[in-house]
């Protein structure tokens, strides 16, 4: 996606905040597909808890916290207690799990 609608893709789907980390990593195109897989894995965790019955990535942030570890800093306006992810990359792969307390 990022090849063929670089501009579209990265504003439809991410923030400003989660394309300036990106864009500033030495293979931006890993940090933009662990994001993504990450941004799926939240979506889904909505979806099968039937809080929303549809999510735009864009209403999902990922940021960094100082050690590294990515933290949800926005989803919607949408009530829960806790959300977790963890993002894992290597290489051309990049895969995201999440977990959504309500």
């Amino acid at each position: 996606m990022l090849k063929e609608h670089e501009n579209r893709f990265k504003q439809k789907s991410f923030s400003i905040n989660e394309i300036k980390y990106c864009d500033g990593k030495a293979n931006p195109s890993i940090h933009y597909a662990g994001r993504f897989a990450a941004k799926e894995a939240i979506k889904k965790c909505f979806l099968s808890s039937e809080l929303t019955d549809q999510m735009g990535l864009n209403e999902i942030e990922i940021i960094s916290s100082k050690n590294g570890a990515p933290i949800v800093s926005a989803v919607g306006n949408y009530e829960y207690a806790d959300l977790i992810v963890s993002i894992s990359h290597e290489s051309d792969y990049a895969i995201a799990v999440a977990i959504l307390v309500i």
